[in-house]
């Protein structure tokens, strides 16, 4: 499902996630985010020097944290909003070696059973604060 021009994009990671693994699934939602929801990523900009930097995202990107309990809510939760774009990250993924093996194993397990480290959702800014607004901060 692809929406357009979102008003907020928040990225959700499972707090006790090392460092290296929680930037890993923040980058991963991103990409997913970039590539199926319009208006997230501005136009090429040009320097004074008229070198050409690529668009970077229009809105802000907040990362905030939570559990897997949270995370597994919040995928339901989120999927059952029209209006919103979601994508999750599960440990599946994250301990797969190849996408072959990602979509063997993803398809053992029903929504409810799968170990969610992340989840992104973007939309309307009233939609995914009713979402995500109790989520701290990923600090």
């Amino acid at each position: 499902m692809a929406i357009d021009a979102p008003e907020k994009c928040v990225i959700v990671v499972d707090g006790e996630l090392p460092v290296g693994l929680a930037l890993n699934t923040a980058a991963i939602l991103s990409l997913t985010v970039g590539r199926h929801v319009d208006g997230v990523l501005g136009d090429d900009v040009k320097d004074a020097d008229g070198f050409v930097h690529r668009g970077i995202t229009s809105i802000p990107v907040p990362i905030l944290k939570g559990d897997t309990e949270t995370l597994a809510s919040l995928v339901v939760r989120a999927a059952a909003v029209p209006s919103v774009f979601v994508v999750d990250f599960t440990r599946t993924a994250q301990t797969s070696r190849t996408y072959d093996e990602y979509t063997s194993r993803m398809s053992e397990s029903g929504t409810a059973e799968l170990p969610y480290v992340g989840v992104a959702v973007a939309g309307p800014r009233k939609a995914v604060d009713k979402l995500v607004g109790s989520f701290a901060l990923y600090r």
